[in-house]
């Protein structure tokens, strides 16, 4: 199927997955552990489908870097069975599964798998979207990725990001990234290729724990600027095959944006199980997407913080323009046990102006919070 240029992120997010399929990677139940290595290795890709049945399970990099050994086992006792599309599911339905179960690839059809859709189509669709090409990355990066050093092992690298759940680990050398360490390097370095293809895989996997991260780590990274077009930072991943982008200012590493990051714009934000309204978005759905995901996320991590909480309301209005630019007011309420709590800010940015709601928030509730312990305190001890 011909694949047309989607002019609005609303009209994406609505298109039929068929429009975006492509040739899926599919093994038996029977597959070995060491024959779904192979396939990803070959394939360079991420996960392998497992017809079981009605059901469909998936086997990813992740689940093999889990496995410490895999003489006799099966692929389908590492699966994890999931969602499988219709064709005429939408991009959103996908996206959603992908994010819910961290996948670059989801199985399609009615029967059997006949396509898979992959996060780099969804995202290349992304590309003639004129609202996404004044995005900036900063806006979509992740802050703070989890790192590490030179010198550490791949063993080291490998219980990392078994713990977090990620497949891109930034390499530094004194504070200054030098590299990037994948999750399929590591995973070769468990059970290299040459044996995979002699069949010599043995009961455990390949003694790793002197290799060095310096030693496996990718040192032809793709390296943008904060204030860079997500458009063009995406672009760049495309066209080089790379699945991140790492963002550096001044030698220092200041976030990764990764398919996820930029999948994550095709779904909804979740809404609280609880009141919470932001009025007064901008009407640029990327704009307005970026500041309801912030705002919820806010939200929701406030109110596991203070359970106490009612209801969070946020009014946006925009104060001026400038040369295009909207510098933006908000004003935050918070009512809790009857009273309300009240913050502002602004900013041109909206997303980085609701960034710091959390803290703040946190700052004035547990102040008055301690205020009205103190005076309970204080009543208890006059009576007495």
């Amino acid at each position: 199927m011909v694949r047309k240029p989607v002019i609005d992120l609303e009209t994406l997010r609505k298109s039929k997955v068929e429009v975006f399929e492509s040739r899926p990677l599919t093994a038996s139940t029977m597959s070995s552990l060491s024959e779904i290595i192979g396939i990803l290795e070959k394939n360079d890709v991420n996960e392998v489908f497992i017809e079981d049945g009605d059901k469909v399970g998936v086997v990813s990099i992740r689940d093999v870097l889990r496995a410490s050994e895999i003489l006799g086992m099966r692929a389908s006792s590492l699966m994890t069975i999931v969602p499988k599309l219709s064709p005429s599911d939408t991009v959103e339905r996908a996206a959603a599964f992908m994010s819910a179960y961290r996948l670059r690839a989801l199985p399609v059809g009615e029967k059997k798998v006949d396509g898979a859709v992959t996060v780099q189509s969804l995202c290349q669709a992304l590309l003639p979207i004129k609202e996404f090409g004044r995005i900036k990355i900063d806006k979509l990066m992740k802050k703070d990725p989890i790192t590490i050093g030179k010198s550490e092992s791949a063993s080291k690298a490998r219980s990392v990001m078994v713990e977090h759940s990620i497949d891109h680990l930034p390499v530094l050398d004194s504070g200054k990234v030098s590299g990037i360490l994948l999750s399929n390097q590591v995973v070769l370095s468990m059970f290299p290729k040459e044996k995979l293809e002699q069949g010599m895989l043995s009961g455990e996997a390949t003694k790793y724990s002197s290799i060095k991260a310096s030693e496996l780590m990718d040192t032809n990274i793709l390296v943008c600027e904060p204030d860079e077009r997500a458009s063009d930072v995406l672009k760049r991943m495309i066209e080089q095959d790379k699945t991140y982008a790492l963002m550096k200012q001044w030698d220092e590493l200041q976030g990764i944006a990764t398919y996820r990051d930029f999948v994550a714009l095709l779904v909804e934000p979740e809404k609280p199980d609880f009141p919470a309204y932001i009025v007064g978005l901008p009407d640029d759905p990327f704009e307005a997407h970026l500041a309801r995901a912030k705002f919820f996320k806010e939200a929701k991590a406030l109110r596991r913080s203070f359970p106490d909480i009612e209801e969070i309301r946020a009014t946006i209005k925009t104060k001026s323009v400038s040369s295009g630019r909207h510098r933006y007011e908000i004003s935050v309420s918070i009512e809790a046990r009857g009273k309300i709590h009240a913050y502002s800010a602004e900013g041109w940015d909206l997303p980085v102006a609701f960034e710091g709601l959390q803290g703040k928030m946190k700052r004035i509730l547990t102040q008055r919070s301690d205020k009205r312990k103190r005076g309970s305190i204080r009543k208890s001890f006059l009576a007495k």
